[in-house]
């Protein structure tokens, strides 16, 4: 331990682990250099049981801050294992949380709540969603209490073991999956807690919101899914554009959205990841083709 904070993530199998190792681990470390943080990966599961091993890896979260190399730190800052940070620009994420309240953002809020509605509606088209219409929707899709009118997004947040613990470990131990992992339950024990303080949503951009917003010609038409190579190659093949020049385009849009924000999120996509050119810190870096 070396510093007073930490940046956690969790990668559980080789998979994961490997992919948070090629394409994530220098590019945190490099922001953990600059602000102040320890970087912590967490390789094996913190609960092994039979009901753990019935649910995705992502409840785990919920377990950090009683973790014997995490609990002894004033401020940790949760970060989902398929994130990308503009590690060259994005200022320190818990200056001005207050030690006793969580830091998140609203799941619906990048760039705006107003246009994140639009990119949500693109988004639930695309995917055959007829049942969200709003926040209060998806707590109630999931049988949760239908109290609040904002969901807090958790694959990053500020977070302090001393203050928070309880609170991440109730919902671990005292809630069951609904098809939607933690997020629904966790984002509504924290609300009602009243202990969550809204961050600038740039610490947590969505890949896929950002995408259906600014780039919706990379969205697979509704209700199929072909990889995002094939089918914008395929589109722009058959007029004539060379395959290299798609791959490019595709890269630029994401390195674009990474430039112009602070924590890019891959949540559910994190195969485009490897889209991001992380040499590229400024919009002067990308060069037209």
């Amino acid at each position: 331990m070396t510093n007073s904070k930490a940046i956690v993530t969790l990668a559980i199998g080789q998979k994961f682990l490997e992919n948070w190792k090629i394409l994530c681990q220098a590019n945190w470390q490099k922001y953990a250099d600059r602000h102040g943080y320890d970087l912590i990966c967490i390789e094996k599961p913190l609960d092994d049981s039979a009901r753990a091993q019935k649910r995705s890896p992502c409840w785990q979260k919920c377990l950090i801050l009683g973790e014997e190399s995490v609990n002894k730190y004033d401020r940790v800052v949760w970060v989902d294992a398929d994130v990308l940070i503009n590690s060259a620009n994005a200022p320190c994420i818990v200056e001005g949380v207050a030690v006793d309240q969580v830091g998140a953002a609203p799941e619906w809020a990048t760039p705006n709540e107003q246009l994140s509605a639009e990119a949500r509606d693109r988004l639930f088209e695309t995917w055959g969603i007829t049942d969200e219409k709003n926040e209060r929707g998806t707590y109630a899709k999931y049988g949760i209490p239908a109290e609040f009118d904002r969901i807090v997004q958790d694959g990053i947040m500020v977070l302090s073991p001393s203050h928070h613990r309880s609170i991440l470990e109730k919902v671990y131990y005292e809630c069951e999956e609904t098809g939607f992992g933690e997020m629904p339950w966790l984002s509504y024990e924290l609300l009602k807690a009243d202990c969550v303080q809204w961050i600038d949503p740039r610490f947590s951009t969505v890949w896929s919101v950002h995408k259906a917003l600014y780039y919706p010609f990379l969205l697979h038409k509704p209700h199929t899914k072909p990889s995002l190579f094939n089918r914008v190659k395929g589109k722009l093949l058959s007029k004539g554009i060379p395959g290299r020049l798609v791959d490019r385009r595709a890269s630029e849009c994401a390195t674009t959205a990474l430039i112009n924000t602070f924590f890019l999120h891959f949540a559910g996509t994190a195969g485009e990841m490897r889209l991001v050119d992380l040499e590229s810190t400024s919009w002067r870096d990308l060069r037209p083709g």
